[in-house]
């Protein structure tokens, strides 16, 4: 079984949780993926949050690592471990409305909403909320 490793950054701007969605899965995710040859987890993190949203951010800190043995949309084994860090935009945030970048959906959730259930979320989510990350 291959090792999936995958990293983002865990932005949060006036209550609101920078998420992106792609169409590949029925929910949220936290824009990130797959580190590039001899790229680190900080340098894949810029990278991806650039390639999804077209912002830049500064990094805080490490968050927790959420490791899933499962799939979650098929249920399919798989070993994954996803990285997260805690980060802030650089620069003006012109809106907080929802924005296409790159073929995917950005939006600004209020996290509030999103500890309602109010959103369908990643797995990842859902982890650093109950770890009071987010």
């Amino acid at each position: 079984m291959n090792k999936i490793i995958a990293a983002g950054p865990v932005i949060v701007s006036e209550g609101r949780l920078l998420v992106a969605h792609d169409g590949k899965d029925d929910f949220f995710k936290i824009p990130g993926g797959k580190p590039e040859a001899l790229e680190t987890l900080e340098e894949c993190v810029h990278r991806e949050l650039k390639e999804e949203t077209g912002y830049k951010c500064e990094l805080i800190g490490k968050l927790s690592t959420k490791y899933l043995k499962k799939k979650p949309q098929t249920g399919e084994e798989i070993d994954i471990e996803l990285y997260h860090f805690s980060a802030k935009i650089i620069g003006e945030i012109k809106s907080y409305e929802s924005f296409f970048h790159n073929n995917h959906h950005v939006h600004w959730l209020p996290v509030s909403e999103i500890k309602e259930g109010k959103y369908k979320v990643a797995p990842n989510i859902e982890f650093l909320i109950e770890k009071g990350e987010i």
